[in-house]
């Protein structure tokens, strides 16, 4: 089965950002834009992983989940992934930056817990909204950077993640959540 681990984001907040972005789209060249409905913060992507492997990664994250406090979140500002001029994600930003790091340390601490290796990438806090195949002028990065600098959601609980199960289909990827962790 493949795995993720991840954080949703209350639907207010996610149909805010997605109406601000609907603003802007017709002005944008092609992209391959994320369903809201699969809209979230991914912490640790596992790929595919045995059944088997559940019960030990189930402790590990609720143990070490225990530990992190709970905090509230936001949704702020955009840019992209690896950079503007090289742009092959769009995102939103999450904060605080570092609450939402603790929550990734222990995530990832606890997917190695079970056996698993994870790459080594910087985890920075963001939801993805679309991808990216062919380079966009830098005039339509800048349309979607404008749309979105002074945005900044309400404040929303950020109290447990979610181990999902996905998979993939014509259609996109339908996310089946299998357990839930509380934080602290």
């Amino acid at each position: 089965m493949r795995l993720f681990i991840a954080a949703s984001f209350p639907e207010p907040e996610l149909r805010a950002i997605n109406d601000r972005v609907a603003k802007v789209k017709s002005k944008l060249p092609s992209a391959s834009w994320v369903r809201p409905e699969t809209q979230h913060l991914t912490f640790a992507f596992l790929g595919e992983q045995p059944e088997s492997l559940l019960p030990r990664l189930t402790e590990a994250c609720e143990s070490r989940l225990a530990a992190v406090p709970r905090f509230e979140g936001r949704l702020h500002g955009g840019g992209f992934f690896p950079n503007r001029r090289h742009a092959r994600v769009g995102w939103v930003g999450a904060g605080p930056e570092d609450d939402f790091r603790a929550v990734a340390d222990a995530v990832r601490g606890a997917v190695k817990d079970a056996g698993i290796e994870l790459d080594r990438a910087e985890f920075r806090p963001h939801l993805t909204l679309f991808r990216i195949r062919d380079q966009w002028p830098p005039a339509c990065t800048e349309i979607f950077v404008s749309a979105l600098q002074d945005f900044a959601s309400e404040p929303f609980p950020v109290d447990n993640v979610t181990l999902y199960s996905s998979v993939l289909n014509p259609k996109g990827a339908v996310h089946t959540p299998l357990r839930t962790f509380a934080l602290a």
